[in-house]
């Protein structure tokens, strides 16, 4: 039998890590999600009400990134349960991710998004933090956001991304990172074997819901063609935790455009959710 892993839930609606120009439609959609997370599991992030400033470096709004992810850091300090962070940009996962890292340095880490977030900062056509994030969880952007516990790369397995710049291809041939295309069959399965692969003691799951496809999932800022269904993106998310413990997620761009948008949407968060504290066979 399969038993549900206890998790808590950090509520973290940070918008200034995302390039997009509706990027506070995030607040929107933590404000939705909210309401859904059972209260005694759930901490609340305080994230700057400031766009903020960029601090003399090339990463825009660096001083409300920085700010969020030193908030989501306190909360994560006393916490004992596996923690999936919800409602915030791709940035947003640099708090837990890190904590992940910090318990067990081989952790292994799957990360579900349409686009890589290996832009480095000197050459990012946006100064996102979004678009960064996996290089500085890496351990090779700024030192204002490079994690205090480096990622290893070969730990680290792409799944769905599809859309991304040549300096971003050739930091994933250099570094070795391994990469599952969307339109690849059976993503549960070929999870499954490359964490048995690496000998995974436990599992980081990261996911920018545009690696969904837009055909089912309308509720991001900038859809990307031909993504996961949403069956397949459930299932290998099941099949990463009951093939390795979890050490922690996050759910980032939950942007819904209108109040019906949010509504339709909603359920399938809640379907990732279950996915990831589903556990494993004990």
């Amino acid at each position: 039998m399969a038993e549900p892993t206890k998790a808590i839930f950090l509520l973290m609606p940070e918008w200034q890590g995302s390039a997009s120009s509706r990027a506070m439609l995030i607040t929107d959609g933590a404000a939705h999600l909210r309401e859904d997370l059972p209260p005694a599991a759930r901490f609340d992030v305080a994230v700057p009400q400031q766009a903020g400033d960029a601090l003399g470096t090339p990463v825009a709004r660096l001083s409300s990134v920085v700010a969020a992810r030193d908030a989501a850091r306190e909360t994560l300090r006393s916490a004992e349960d596996p923690a999936i962070t919800l409602g915030g940009d791709c940035a947003s996962t640099l708090a837990g991710l890190d904590r992940a890292a910090e318990r067990d340095p081989g952790v292994a880490v799957i990360w579900f998004d349409a686009h890589p977030d290996l832009q480095h900062p000197s050459t990012s056509p946006s100064g996102a933090a979004s678009g960064m994030a996996l290089r500085h969880a890496l351990g090779l952007g700024i030192a204002d956001l490079n994690g205090a516990h480096p990622i290893d790369p070969s730990r680290v397995l792409l799944v769905g991304a599809r859309e991304f710049d040549a300096e971003e291809a050739q930091a994933i041939d250099e570094l070795g990172i391994r990469s599952l295309a969307a339109t690849s069959e059976g993503p549960a399965e070929a999870v499954r074997d490359w964490l048995a692969e690496i000998g995974a003691t436990s599992v980081y799951v990261h996911i920018d819901l545009d690696v969904l496809d837009p055909a089912e999932f309308a509720a991001v800022h900038a859809p990307v063609p031909f993504g996961l269904a949403i069956s397949d993106l459930a299932g290998a998310v099941r099949a990463a935790v009951a093939t390795a413990p979890l050490a922690g997620a996050a759910i980032c761009e939950f942007a819904p455009a209108t109040a019906e948008i949010a509504s339709d949407d909603s359920p399938t968060v809640l379907r990732l959710l279950a996915a990831l504290v589903s556990g494993g066979s004990r």
